[in-house]
């Protein structure tokens, strides 16, 4: 099962201080819906862990989540590998940061989650609902971590 998804949206920060938090792994995974935990293991690797629930199964999953394909302070983009309840997947997301008008910046973001497995199997039908909700509560986590008094996560 593949699930794609694309939006933009203005934050009132230079693209280099965007770049700073989308670009840092430790910055970055906090900002995930359902958040546990992260445990960086280098500068553009850490294994993050969140929270996941289809219908009344419930249950953790471990992303490997790795930076690349940047190009600072343009573009931050990631890849990542997990498995979830007897389901593995893989996940890209980037960001593009554009000069946005009138100041700030302009962030095009793209996501690509790609799932296999008993899980599919199961729930296949409830993953995509509940997949743009958590994109879209990301992008809010996101929005709100790189506005001056917005209320990051974390």
């Amino acid at each position: 099962m593949g699930i794609q998804f694309e939006g933009e949206f203005t934050v009132p920060v230079s693209r280099e201080q965007a770049y700073a938090m989308l670009s840092d792994p430790a910055k970055f995974a906090p900002l995930l819906p359902t958040y546990k935990s992260v445990e960086v293991k280098d500068a553009r690797t850490a294994d993050v862990t969140v929270a996941v629930g289809v219908g009344k199964i419930k249950g953790s999953a471990v992303i490997t989540l790795t930076l690349q394909g940047e190009e600072p302070p343009q573009r931050a983009a990631y890849s990542g590998k997990g498995k979830v309840m007897g389901s593995a997947f893989d996940m890209a997301t980037a960001f593009d940061l554009l000069p946005a008008e009138g100041g700030g910046t302009l962030v095009k973001w793209t996501g690509d989650l790609t799932m296999f497995g008993k899980l599919v199997a199961l729930a296949g039908g409830l993953i995509r609902p509940l997949a743009k909700k958590d994109i879209e509560r990301l992008v809010g986590a996101i929005q709100a971590a790189l506005t001056p008094g917005g209320a990051a996560r974390g």
